[in-house]
């Protein structure tokens, strides 16, 4: 039986069929019944959500909701909303005509509402929603979107009203068979890119022996490439004191981004280094005058390995091809953390497919609660996820 204990301090509570529904605006308020259930995975942890309440990207708020059938849980739900510009998130294209980026300006600010994201913006992976195995496969996309439609008006009487709905991010097989009458649209984004890791491979040299000639010759260039720079794993007093510079890094990625949701709060690194511990692994890399020039960034998340943000000056992945060989040091971290796979995310697709990254596709669903500004919707998908044409690439005998 669920005690009383666990089931006060909510901000609000609703029936929904024979289901009770609890939401939450903080974790402390959540983890009670949140961490009995949540699944074996660092990102659902108290710990994580915590660290990312206290240095959130300006404006991202979360929402937790538990629901109930009876006594028994049936599922989690993660939300996430944000104020957002889509008419500034996203870059014109080359040689977008001046007539053609007021019309693209104009069309996206009537978007320009508060979004409710069904999962987590910071992420890749299905981090939105979690149910009982006891809850039916047919059951879910009604139960999701309707506590879509109960979290909406939930803000709306707190003075935040919701258009856009992103759910966020599902595997092929874990797809929702939402009804056509629903008008949701499903979109297929960048890959998410696995790296998996041999049981027998004990260090990188196994990783090497396990390579072509060709691409053998290529990790050598690259590692010779890199003389002179040095590199160690930072301590969280290391993190602190290095903050701005790596907050400049990281904007030097994530500024050239043709599509960008959000800026990281400057604290977030040293936020999730003090409540995650040796888990999360920050990599920093220093020139010969010991100046940091990169950095990235890694989760060990129980049998796999989670790669996160990264940032590092430009002139200096040209002269010593650093991306490269932050990719083949993730994978040193993985073999010596001895994880099964490396999520390596999905920037950079041919890339992390030439070390030896394998793509797994990725769906989301959009919809605006606008049923005029939903008939967009589609078009703008297209606008916003144009397909990156990529060779795939296996570096192995």
């Amino acid at each position: 039986m669920l005690t009383h204990c666990l089931r006060q301090g909510f901000d609000a509570e609703v029936k929904f069929r024979d289901f009770t529904v609890h939401l939450f605006t903080s974790m402390e308020m959540a983890e009670a019944e949140w961490s009995a259930n949540s699944p074996m995975d660092e990102y659902w942890q108290p710990d994580y959500h915590k660290a990312l309440e206290g240095a959130a990207p300006g404006g991202l708020k979360p929402l937790y909701v538990t629901f109930w059938k009876g006594d028994e849980w049936a599922g989690l739900a993660y939300f996430q909303y944000k104020k957002i510009d889509l008419s500034e998130a996203l870059k014109s294209g080359d040689g977008e005509s001046a007539t053609s980026a007021i019309l693209r300006k104009l069309i996206l600010s009537w978007l320009n509402m508060h979004t409710l994201v069904l999962g987590n913006m910071l992420l890749t992976g299905k981090y939105g929603c979690h149910f009982s195995p006891d809850i039916d496969l047919e059951q879910r996309p009604e139960l999701v979107l309707w506590l879509t439609e109960w979290v909406s008006n939930w803000l709306k009487g707190n003075k935040i009203n919701i258009g856009p709905v992103l759910i966020k991010d599902f595997n092929f097989g874990q797809r929702f068979d939402f009804n056509e009458v629903c008008c949701v649209t499903e979109f297929c984004v960048q890959p998410n890119m696995i790296f998996s890791v041999p049981e027998q491979w004990n260090d990188m040299e196994d990783y090497v022996e396990a390579l072509k000639s060709k691409a053998r010759i290529r990790y050598r260039r690259a590692r010779n490439m890199i003389a002179g720079i040095t590199s160690r794993n930072l301590s969280l007093e290391d993190i602190e004191h290095y903050q701005e510079k790596m907050f400049q890094l990281y904007k030097n990625i994530a500024q050239n981004a043709g599509f960008n949701l959000f800026v990281l709060d400057k604290a977030y690194f040293a936020e999730l280094k003090r409540r995650l511990g040796d888990d999360f692994v920050v990599k920093a890399y220093f020139d010969t005058e010991n100046q940091l020039v990169g950095f990235f960034t890694v989760l060990k998340n129980y049998d796999h390995m989670d790669a996160h943000f990264l940032g590092y000056e430009i002139k200096y992945n040209k002269e010593h091809q650093l991306y490269l060989n932050m990719l083949f040091d993730m994978i040193g971290e993985g073999i010596e953390k001895k994880v099964r796979k490396i999520f390596m995310s999905r920037t950079a697709v041919e890339i992390k497919s030439s070390v030896g990254a394998q793509a797994v596709d990725t769906y989301c669903y959009l919809f605006h609660r606008n049923k005029i500004y939903n008939k967009l919707v589609p078009s703008l998908v297209k606008r916003l996820y144009k397909a990156e044409e990529w060779q795939p690439r296996s570096p192995f005998k």
